[in-house]
């Protein structure tokens, strides 16, 4: 890491934690006026993260696609920019980051942790179907984590309405009903954009490995992460799955997403997927 990348991450790092603070004490303490204010700590550091991004791509020539560091880097701020967008569009969505703003820290802080030292680009990696796969798998990434913490909120409001103390702070979040179909949209928007990432994927194995599929770890847990949220889809169209069921399905299917992109290169040493490689 360059100096400048290194004092903007940690700017953006301590004023996520802020905001998370913030939004957890807007909840615990029932304080409804306290969760706006935390946008505008959100919107801050996302740009101290970009600013942090935006110079490691001038010391190293390429966006960050490569290894454990970047691609937290690269996650969390996709994380952080879909809350902002959605909640942008309709203010009752600023809770997401309840959950999302939390998690794109522990990302970073793992990412960190692993190996966030500058190198240049591989020559296997210097492919436009790089872009095209890594673009939509974050898209992916971003809109499941957005369904996650939308099966959170869901949760927690449904458990607030059946209490007799009601917390004026869930008064802020959407309906049920409402956050139902977000779950779903979200899921179906994920579902897309991954079936993109992994075709692009497959093109780019081709000329790469000579064959479109190779059963690579990262390849194999892609799959399976397509294929549950598949069945989520399938769950929900066919049976009118919905509700807490459909919440708790989105959050721990969320695992098989962390998986794919960061546990198989912490447990598994062998991997076909260079941009992955320590």
């Amino acid at each position: 890491m360059s100096n400048w990348e290194t004092i903007f991450f940690w700017i953006s790092i301590v004023i996520y934690s802020l905001a998370a603070g913030g939004y957890i004490h807007s909840v615990v303490f029932k304080n409804p006026r306290l969760l706006s204010k935390m946008a505008i700590f959100i919107i801050i550091g996302l740009l101290c993260h970009s600013a942090a991004i935006g110079d490691r791509y001038l010391a190293q020539g390429h966006l960050p696609w490569s290894g454990d560091y970047e691609n937290s880097l690269m996650g969390s701020w996709f994380i952080i920019a879909a809350t902002i967008f959605v909640s942008s569009r309709n203010r009752l969505l600023q809770g997401l980051a309840i959950v999302t703003v939390p998690m794109a820290i522990l990302m970073m802080g793992y990412g960190y942790m692993r190996n966030p030292a500058l190198a240049p680009m591989a020559a296997s990696l210097k492919t436009f179907w790089l872009y095209i796969h890594v673009y939509f798998a974050w898209l992916a990434f971003g809109a499941y984590t957005l369904a996650m913490a939308a099966g959170v909120l869901y949760l927690m409001k449904s458990r607030n309405l059946a209490s007799s103390r009601e917390n004026p702070v869930y008064e802020r979040f959407p309906s049920l009903e409402r956050l139902d179909e977000l779950i779903f949209n979200y899921v179906a928007f994920g579902f897309i954009t991954g079936s993109i990432m992994i075709s692009a994927g497959s093109i780019w194995a081709k000329d790469l490995w000579g064959s479109y599929w190779n059963w690579d770890p990262v390849e194999t847990w892609s799959l399976l992460s397509w294929l549950v949220y598949g069945i989520a889809i399938h769950l929900r169209l066919t049976f009118n799955w919905g509700g807490r069921r459909l919440a708790w399905l989105v959050i721990l299917a969320l695992s098989t997403v962390i998986i794919t992109f960061f546990g198989v290169n912490f447990m598994v040493n062998s991997s076909l997927h260079i941009f992955n490689v320590r």
